[in-house]
């Protein structure tokens, strides 16, 4: 079972991705507007009616409620979608007779997706007539932050849609279920790239912020290591590394003036060789020429990549090759970054 919730601004495009799904995919549409009429708890009364429905596929259209996004981000099958366009070809595609103007669309808009209402003096009784008044109403924009993807729609290309929507719903077997598509459950490739990226945080180079994870046969994290200083020396965004602090000094020069140690060497320091005899690394950026040479070395068989460093590509892919080492460039369509907007 697979439960989609839509969150959008006004005429992002929810029903027409919802009729896809429906139409396209066999979901089971429900509109939240309809439990929140109920003066209920509309996030218990929609996963009660999910729970009737129980094995099919359901979208939920329009979830305007952090709240209540909150509560049904407990179920292990939802995934939030958070849908966006551009605000003229929201507002061209609106027929509605009571925003009849682009600034009225601009005004609601605001109000939807910031909380900000207008000062205009009839802006209260325009709410009114939207049925926009209710308390439990939270910004759009809170409520996306907690979306699992952003879709934007541009274009009202419906082909182009549906294609996008295909390969979120893709599965590797006929075997597996939907509930085992990359939206609920990353392929290996994906999962530990983001591991990788969430362990950059720790990084303290002032340059750049690398992660590293090295995986085993089994699908076993063995090491894990970002970029920094050494242990008991200042940490190099706090003035430890003069290298890094000259800014005059391009990324990938000068490497051997640099006291950091790199995301890679720091994984394969505490993996150690036999941990890593057919292995795979996971790396933030690219490795550097130093790093793929240590890397040979160690027995990694592969060696996944999210961005590309600026620093000889081309002769660290020559160098793998020759090694025997997979180089993959894994795209994400986010990266994870442990920070909290206010």
């Amino acid at each position: 079972m697979l439960i989609i919730g839509l969150i959008g601004s006004l005429a992002s495009g929810k029903h027409f991705i919802a009729d896809i799904f429906r139409k396209k995919h066999g979901f089971i549409a429900l509109e939240y507007k309809d439990f929140k009429s109920q003066k209920q708890d509309a996030a218990k009364e929609c996963l009660e009616k999910v729970k009737e429905a129980w094995p099919k596929n359901i979208v939920v259209i329009g979830i305007d409620s952090l709240k209540t996004l909150t509560k049904m981000r407990d179920n292990p099958q939802f995934f939030g979608i958070g849908v966006e366009g551009p605000v003229i070809l929201r507002f061209q595609r609106r027929k509605h007779a009571i925003l009849d103007s682009l600034e009225k669309f601009v005004q609601v808009d605001d109000f939807l997706q910031f909380g900000v209402k207008s000062h205009e003096s009839d802006f209260e009784k325009l709410l009114v007539r939207l049925h926009l008044e209710d308390e439990d109403l939270s910004p759009l924009n809170k409520c996306m932050d907690s979306c699992d993807l952003r879709l934007i729609i541009n274009t009202n290309d419906q082909a182009d849609l549906e294609s996008k929507i295909e390969k979120l719903l893709t599965v590797e077997s006929k075997a597996q279920q939907l509930t085992t598509t990359h939206l609920l459950c990353p392929n290996w490739d994906v999962y530990f790239s983001m591991v990788a990226w969430i362990t950059a945080s720790h990084g303290n180079c002032v340059r750049h912020r690398v992660g590293c994870i090295i995986a085993d046969t089994d699908q076993r994290i063995v090491a894990a290591g970002y970029n920094g200083t050494p242990d008991n020396i200042k940490k190099c965004d706090q003035g430890g590394c003069e290298r890094c602090w000259d800014m005059s000094i391009d990324s990938g020069e000068r490497l051997d003036e640099c006291i950091c140690i790199h995301g890679e060497e720091s994984a394969l320091l505490e993996a150690g060789r036999r941990q890593c005899c057919g292995a795979t690394l996971y790396v933030t950026h690219s490795p550097c020429r130093q790093c793929s040479k240590k890397i040979a070395q160690s027995g990694i068989k592969r060696v996944v990549y999210s961005q590309e460093y600026s620093s000889g590509l081309e002769r660290v892919r020559k160098l793998f090759k020759e090694a025997g080492i997979e180089l993959v460039k894994q795209e994400l369509q986010t990266v994870p970054r442990l920070i909290k907007l206010i």
